[in-house]
């Protein structure tokens, strides 16, 4: 039988919206601070059927217990019917319905945030406050095991005069009460992050690329425009360091709360495919505009969580990868993810105080980490990078004393010709070519064939315990 090609492509449309996923949010109840989650599916699953929450996200050393703040989870069939669905005996994140032969067709869950930001680091939790919830997308959704890489339709539900922020499709024309947007599958949709409510502002930037800071601040609103400044300046920065920039939008994510509990860790940021997520308290808004000096000085964390962008999340080694998993890797060289990536803001903006602190935090660190290898120091740091911040400290810095090695030997032999930078592009370039992480055993290959010299002493002297 002959068929037209717009019968085809109609057909092919079917399919593709056929195994669509739809994910709806509904953050209706702020007394309580609840939120509720629905995955449903547009042709029901036969049980078992398993949901899984992620217990590692990219940049997050540390393992992560979303499962813990799941209530009142429920497979549904298409007749409404509920089933009962069982946490892991073993506590994996992950819950199954196991009554074979039945048809389920969403899965229902609520997500209790006041826990959550109880019990978690605060970089790592979403929050409510009157008029504000503040979500980290990944904290809240979860998968149907199976369907991860299948298109995601996602609706945002909440009071009707709420504006919405996504990071996924960014605006200041912002939709209230209800937003509805897609995603190439759950790991875009996990990797976004949502500002609900009145008690919040987006601002935007023009850079190379569209710029929207949205920020929250609980005692009072902060001023903006250095943010601004100093995100769209790291983006110049960053297009003549690897020639492009990999997005076409970002946004500066800023949550500033007086916290539910005391907490003496510090709030790491975070980063994202196309964003990234600045956490603290009330104690250091910024309320009137900086010097160029300040700007200048206080930019290194912006510049460094943008370049992430980067590296690792589009070129990274080992088992790190740019999306949430199950379970979380042992990493062998976070000193690339981290150290590589803070040596590119000390050598762009020039601050000596930077190099103090990598000398300081490999050096003068406690003995016992001095004695690790800088894998072991990797594996250590794999899932105790923030809540043991001298493990985090002295493998970025480590890694950092390496690339300033590394970059002031390639510059005496090639006369200035060569450096550092050359190495992040050949690294970029070789993961866009060959679209797969590289393996811990590739690296220093890749880094000889960058430019043609051997770095191999330097980067087997950086292997070694400090002495």
């Amino acid at each position: 039988m002959r068929r037209t090609l717009g019968s085809v492509l109609f057909a092919c449309l079917g399919l593709v919206l056929s195994a669509q996923v739809n994910y709806t949010l509904t953050y209706k109840d702020s007394t309580a601070s609840m939120l509720k989650i629905s995955i449903e599916l547009s042709t029901p699953l036969t049980a078992p059927v398993s949901f899984v929450m992620p217990r590692s996200i990219p940049g997050g050393y540390t393992n992560y217990i979303y499962d813990n703040f799941i209530e009142q989870l429920y497979a549904i069939s298409n007749k409404g019917e509920k089933y009962l669905m069982i946490k892991d005996e073993n506590d994996a994140p992950r819950w199954n319905c196991t009554d074979t032969g039945r048809q389920i067709a969403r899965i229902e869950y609520e997500i209790n945030l006041n826990k959550m930001e109880r019990k978690v680091l605060p970089g790592d939790a979403s929050l409510s406050r009157p008029g504000f919830a503040g979500i980290l997308n990944y904290s809240v959704f979860g998968w149907i095991d199976g369907m991860e890489k299948q298109p995601v339709q996602c609706t945002i539900q909440t009071f009707e005069s709420w504006p919405i922020f996504n990071s996924i499709h960014p605006t200041t024309s912002m939709e209230k009460g209800t937003m509805k947007f897609n995603t190439e599958n759950y790991y875009t949709l996990a990797d976004g992050q949502t500002f609900i409510g009145p008690r919040f502002r987006v601002k935007e930037f023009k850079g190379l690329v569209p710029l929207f800071v949205a920020s929250y601040s609980q005692s009072e609103d902060e001023y903006l425009d250095d943010y601004g400044l100093q995100e769209t300046m790291s983006m110049g920065i960053l297009k003549e360091y690897f020639g492009e920039l990999p997005f076409q939008h970002y946004s500066l994510m800023l949550r500033k709360a007086i916290p539910l509990e005391p907490v003496s860790a510090p709030a790491l940021a975070m980063e994202h495919l196309q964003s990234s997520t600045f956490f603290g308290d009330t104690s250091d808004i910024r309320k009137t505009s900086m010097s160029k000096q300040d700007v200048i000085k206080s930019m290194p964390t912006y510049l460094h969580h943008m370049a992430h962008s980067l590296i690792p999340l589009r070129c990274y080694g080992d088992t790190y990868r740019p999306y949430v998993m199950e379970i979380p890797p042992i990493i062998n060289n976070i000193w690339f993810n981290e150290g590589f990536m803070w040596f590119l803001p000390y050598d762009t903006l020039k601050l000596e105080r930077m190099k103090t602190n990598f000398y300081n935090s490999t050096y003068n660190t406690s003995p016992i980490i001095k004695k690790m290898s800088l894998q072991q120091l990797s594996q250590a740091a794999s899932t105790m990078y923030g809540t043991d911040f001298r493990l985090g400290r002295a493998v970025y810095s480590r890694g950092a004393m390496m690339a300033k090695e590394m970059n002031d030997y390639l510059k005496d032999k090639t006369g200035g010709k060569k450096s550092m930078k050359d190495i992040f592009r050949f690294l970029y370039n070789w993961s866009k070519e060959n679209k797969r992480p590289f393996t811990i055993e590739e690296f220093p290959v890749l880094i000889n064939k960058a430019c043609g010299i051997d770095l191999s002493e330097i980067y087997k002297k950086w292997q070694l315990p400090i002495e």
